[in-house]
């Protein structure tokens, strides 16, 4: 990324480029969506079912589309949804939100069903939700549907055990060599206050999916990984449900953690566009700094320790926006 102005607005003017070098749907056989070319295969098309970030399922159906199609430009696919011009970009780039009509469009032109239809509209309110409990409304919802990472390759074990902190702080816990699998026990233990029989629906939760031993505490930990660590399709799905539980749970820590015991910072920073991954970067290094720190404790470690970390870009105002940096998902 660039913080010169020619630079960022680039990617604008491939998507707006697209557009301008498209021909009269009219007389283009790939302006109805559902055909095909004489003999060709249909194209193994993304399913919207496979995202949280309609945008990027947008630009991959795309991409897949002109992969088998070239002739099906960006303006093609514009004109079928009945799009203005300016609309398709602008929504790609992250300039703009879809609204019910655009969405009505996306889903004529890439012959969404019903369900399709509803799970993109879906994806759309996530993208405007204003509160936590509204995303994790969504999200419910969302994570809910049957047909929902049908086509994905994910640890269901470490997803389910990704929706609570406090799953994951018994995790934690169970590797230490004092560990007792007892929820009264491990309940007096959590900060922040939890009640035993969250920690026992935790402590089944683990069990059930083989990470935690059953109930005798000699048989308990060193069952699953010392550190809990999921493939990239895993983390893009959980990222929404683990954030929102260790914000919630950050927010009593600080009331309820003696000041000794935890640290909360806040940090403004200025930095030049072009040195936002680096900063990020220097961010995800600290992490693993961390990560490896408590790692070489071995078998000295008897506490469990939850460091949180978020970062993010709060205003850009540089003369256009860079869709790279405002539009990455979790």
């Amino acid at each position: 990324m660039s913080s010169h102005p020619g630079a960022d607005a680039a990617p604008h003017r491939a998507v707006e480029s697209s557009l301008d070098s498209s021909s009269d749907p009219s007389s283009d056989p790939s302006s109805d969506p559902s055909a095909e070319a004489s003999g060709d295969e249909a194209p193994d098309l993304p399913s919207v079912f496979d995202y949280l970030d309609y945008r990027a399922f947008l630009r991959d159906w795309l991409d897949r589309k002109r992969e088998h199609r070239p002739s099906y430009t960006y303006g093609v696919f514009a004109r079928i949804a009945r799009l203005s011009r300016s609309a398709l970009p602008n929504i790609l780039i992250g300039r703009r939100e879809a609204s019910p009509q655009t969405i009505a469009g996306l889903a004529r032109a890439m012959s969404l069903d019903e369900e399709e239809r509803a799970h993109l509209e879906l994806l759309v309110a996530l993208k405007r939700a204003s509160s936590l409990e509204e995303n994790a409304r969504l999200l419910r919802e969302i994570f809910g549907h049957p047909r929902y990472g049908a086509g994905q390759v994910v640890d269901t074990a470490h997803l389910e055990v990704l929706t609570s902190w406090v799953r994951i702080a018994v995790l934690e816990a169970s590797k230490l060599p004092d560990f007792q699998a007892d929820p009264e026990w491990l309940a007096e233990r959590l900060r922040p206050e939890v009640q035993p029989e969250e920690v026992a629906e935790a402590l089944e939760a683990l069990r059930a999916e083989g990470l935690v031993a059953a109930a005798d505490a000699s048989e308990a930990g060193n069952l699953g990984p010392h550190r809990l660590h999921t493939p990239p399709e895993v983390d893009g799905i959980a990222a929404y449900r683990v954030h929102q539980s260790y914000l919630d749970a950050a927010k009593d820590a600080l009331q309820q953690v003696h000041y000794k015991a935890r640290t909360f910072g806040v940090l403004g920073l200025t930095v030049p566009r072009s040195a936002v991954p680096d900063v990020l970067a220097e961010v995800q290094h600290f992490v693993e700094r961390m990560r490896e720190l408590a790692d070489g404790y071995g078998s000295e470690a008897d506490t469990v320790m939850q460091l949180n970390v978020q970062s993010w870009v709060v205003a850009e105002l540089g003369p256009e926006l860079d869709p790279g940096v405002e539009d990455t998902g979790p």
